[in-house]
């Protein structure tokens, strides 16, 4: 059974969202809005820069299999420095930081990221990639 891209996608980004947003309830009910909108942006913030790898990747590496780790590096790094400049501009910017609730943002943050791994690891093992041939032994 081969999954689609998007059928594992879909998988993964709702569940992670669901997680995303339980944090933001229990962080508004415990914070108030603060904690609602550091949820919400420490969940954003995960989906966005977990799922852009999907989505730049796949259709690059089913164009050329050899340039697959060249990018995937490349990828990586820009999505660090990224990573960098977003943290950068919400927690030093114009008054933006005394609205988000730091520590909604960063537990919210991790259960999204841990969520990610795991659903991307269950839909990978579903998936019945071939990553070896035996060959012909005749």
């Amino acid at each position: 059974m081969v999954v689609s891209a998007s059928s594992t996608m879909r998988r993964v980004v709702l569940p992670v969202a669901g997680v995303t947003a339980l944090a933001a309830a229990s962080f508004g009910a415990a914070q108030g809005l603060d904690g609602v909108v550091g949820a919400l942006l420490g969940g954003a913030v995960v989906i966005v820069f977990l799922g852009s790898t999907p989505v730049v990747l796949t259709p690059l590496v089913r164009r050329s299999a050899a340039m697959s780790l060249p990018v995937a590096l490349t990828f990586l790094g820009v999505k660090s420095v990224a990573a960098l400049v977003v943290l950068a501009l919400l927690f030093d910017v114009g008054g933006l930081a005394g609205r988000i609730d730091f520590m909604a943002f960063g537990i919210t943050a991790i259960a999204a990221s841990l969520a990610w791994t795991i659903l991307q690891l269950v839909a990978f093992r579903n998936e019945r990639v071939p990553t070896y041939d035996l060959g012909n032994k005749d």
